[in-house]
Formats: C-alpha cells, structure tokens, sequence
C-alpha cells in the first residue's frame, strides 16, 4: 500500500521509517533511482504516476527495508512492454545481488527471461519445477499447455 498524495520520496521515507530506517532526502532519492524512478518523478505525487512507476517506488522501498526477499504477484500486468522490460532488468538486479525474488505470473516468456527456476501450478499444487537455462521459451510454453 502506497499513499497517493505523497510523494515518490515522501512514500519511501513513510514506509522506511515505519521498518526502522532513517534515511536523508539525498539516500532516499538514491533507492529511487536504483530502483529505475526517474529524477524529476521523485518529488511529485504518486496520483500523478504510471502502474510502472509506482511498481518502481515499490521496489525502491525494498531496496531501503534491506529486503531479503521480494513476493510479487504479477508484477508486469497492465505495464506496456517496455516498462515491463525495465521491471525485469531490476529484479534481475536485485537477484543477482543476493534478494531472493518470488513471483507469480501468467507470463510464460516473462518468467522464462528473468527466472533462475520456474514452478508450474495446478489447481493449487506445484506439478513441475523446471530450470529456466534447461528449456526454451517455446518448450515452456508447451509444457505449460500441456500442464493445464
């Protein structure tokens, strides 16, 4: 839960402070951009950004609690294809410096870019965990509709 009449900074100081961490407006602006937020964003009010901006106030909020892990559930949706992009580049960031990144998604070819591991579900079970660098996009597909 974001606050919309705050600001992209004034969001992370909130939420960063109500985990323990007190950070100057020059840090905060600092997790803002790593998380992919353009400067002249950061000062404005959430009401005013995008789905893809406020999934990066989001992730910069998770770089300043010094999260561990991320639990994401279909992060990319209703995000235009090079927001998505973006999104991806991030968590693949994140992940490759040590935060554990869970996500849930529709989007097979998403997954298949950005995954380590991927899980595939039905009706509620886990029926097969596949290494992503094992199978192609294609191949994911298949096995996919022929999951489900």
């Amino acid at each position: 839960m974001r606050y919309p009449n705050l600001t992209g900074i004034e969001n992370l100081a909130f939420f960063s402070s109500l985990a323990g961490f007190t950070y100057g407006a020059e840090q905060l602006s600092g997790f803002l951009s790593k998380a992919g937020l353009q400067t002249d964003a950061h000062n404005q009010k959430l009401s005013s950004y995008s789905k893809g901006m406020r999934q990066k106030v989001g992730i910069a909020i998770a770089l300043a609690k010094k999260a561990k892990a991320l639990l994401l559930d279909e992060p990319t949706s209703g995000l235009d294809p090079k927001a998505a992009n973006e999104f991806s580049k991030i968590l693949r960031e994140l992940a490759k410096n040590g935060t554990a990144v869970l996500m849930a998604t529709h989007d097979i070819f998403r997954a298949k870019e950005v995954a380590t591991r991927i899980g595939i579900m039905k009706e509620g079970s886990l029926v097969s965990v596949i290494n992503a660098k094992d199978i192609s996009a294609n191949e994911l597909e298949a096995l996919y509709l022929q999951t489900v």
